[in-house]
């Protein structure tokens, strides 16, 4: 019986899909939904990788739809899946050794989010990285104190949507679909989720590990992309507040503290003085000081 879907959005990452796919154990109860968005890499190494996964257990779906993009490409999984929980894995990540252990000692857990401690590395030096420490903190945050404030943060502000496995009915019961943007596509996903949850919970536990490298998504820098990221957090505050009780919504200390330090590094004082006026023309706080987890 599968109770666990783990879901890959593969493109053009044949080298780093293998390592993805070793660190997954082939289990009965654990199925493993590769769904390539159209990848135009080279097409032998295309081939070999796809054979590799295949072998291993993994499922490879074609996006077939006239959309690209890791949302839609999770959507297609989610479709697929026959498992209890849904968990999201990108193609250049991996889980940590033991992860599978941990994660089935949740299997026959009532919550419908349950959000594990990540951690990261940089790639492909093996140094500590710090895009996860964000996440972390949220995590320990709920497991050190485990109130209304911790919880509403986890829920709204933990948007990646991987090192959390999520019930795959609540998903289906709520429709709960993703942006096929090809920037932060994850967020209103994650927050969607986080909203229809009943339930959740945090664990102090890793099982699994971002990689950051040169030339990902997450680390190429440019305004189009920049904008596009500041369009999706004034799309998830509307969310927020449209659909959360007033305190609640405060509890959250929703910020652009981080997205405004990083315009400031990147692209100066004049593009940063633009996206304040930008938050406030749209409601969007800006909140410097507040969220911030004290020891």
């Amino acid at each position: 019986m599968i109770l666990l879907s783990i879901i890959t959005p593969h493109y053009n990452m044949p080298d780093s899909l293998p390592k993805l796919r070793d660190s997954i154990p082939e289990e009965p109860w654990i199925e493993h939904i590769v769904v390539d968005d159209k990848s135009d890499c080279d097409a032998k190494a295309l081939a070999e990788v796809k054979e590799y996964v295949t072998k291993r257990g993994s499922i490879w779906v074609d996006n077939m739809s006239e959309k690209k993009g890791a949302g839609v490409c999770r959507d297609i999984g989610i479709r697929q899946a026959k498992g209890r929980w849904v968990l999201v894995a990108d193609a250049d990540d991996f889980f940590v050794d033991g992860a599978f252990a941990i994660i089935s000692q949740y299997l026959n857990d009532e919550a419908d989010i349950i959000y594990f401690t990540p951690t990261g590395i940089k790639v492909p030096s093996g140094e500590a990285s710090e895009r996860h420490v964000p996440y972390k903190k949220l995590v320990e945050e709920h497991v050190s104190y485990t109130d209304q404030k911790s919880e509403m943060r986890l829920r709204f502000l933990f948007v990646p949507d991987t090192s959390k496995m999520i019930r795959l009915e609540m998903i289906q019961n709520n429709d709960v679909q993703s942006s096929d943007s090809i920037v932060a596509n994850d967020v209103m996903f994650s927050v969607r989720c986080g909203y229809y949850a009943k339930a959740v919970r945090a664990v102090g536990e890793t099982v699994y590990c971002y990689t950051e490298g040169e030339g990902t998504l997450t680390t190429v820098r440019n305004k189009e992309r920049f904008r596009k990221r500041l369009e999706v957090y004034v799309e998830q505050n509307r969310f927020m507040r449209e659909h959360l009780p007033a305190e609640s919504y405060s509890l959250t200390c929703i910020s652009a503290r981080g997205m405004l330090r990083q315009c400031l590094k990147d692209y100066g004082i004049r593009e940063t003085v633009r996206t304040v006026r930008y938050l406030r023309k749209e409601h969007a706080p800006i909140n410097l000081f507040a969220g911030r987890i004290k020891g």
